[in-house]
């Protein structure tokens, strides 16, 4: 992510909120994705690739019967929401 050009971080205005958290547009162009106390600030190239990568995982999560599991997960798992 290149900020030469992003110096001014003024108000952001909320496009998307779930449960989980919200995706808000800055006032100088970047993406703010905020998970509880958590806040990731992405350009709009690089917040659609992520979304491209969660959109991959999540097919594959939905279509791969090894990556489905009825179980509880392991205490040593990672929490996957």
């Amino acid at each position: 992510m290149n900020d030469s050009n992003h110096d001014f971080h003024g108000p952001a205005q909320v496009i998307s909120r779930n449960d989980v958290g919200a995706v808000a547009l800055c006032s100088c162009g970047h993406l703010h994705l905020n998970l509880e106390y958590l806040t990731l600030r992405f350009e709009p190239a690089a917040f659609r690739e992520l979304v491209g990568l969660l959109a991959f995982a999540q097919r594959r999560l939905d279509t791969d019967a090894r990556l489905q599991t009825d179980t509880a997960p392991s205490v040593d798992a990672l929490p996957m929401h």
